[in-house]
């Protein structure tokens, strides 16, 4: 039981990263598509 908590956690935390990763990429896109330049 507790290393399918501890499986679930894992796949928790790495969605998690997934979805702040998503939402990095698509800000990025759109500070390109309206023309401006990423700040690095």
């Amino acid at each position: 039981m507790s290393k399918t908590i501890a499986h679930t956690r894992q796949i928790a935390a790495r969605s998690i990263e997934a979805a702040r990763l998503s939402i990095v990429v698509i800000c990025g896109s759109a500070l390109v598509a309206a023309g401006q330049a990423l700040p690095f």
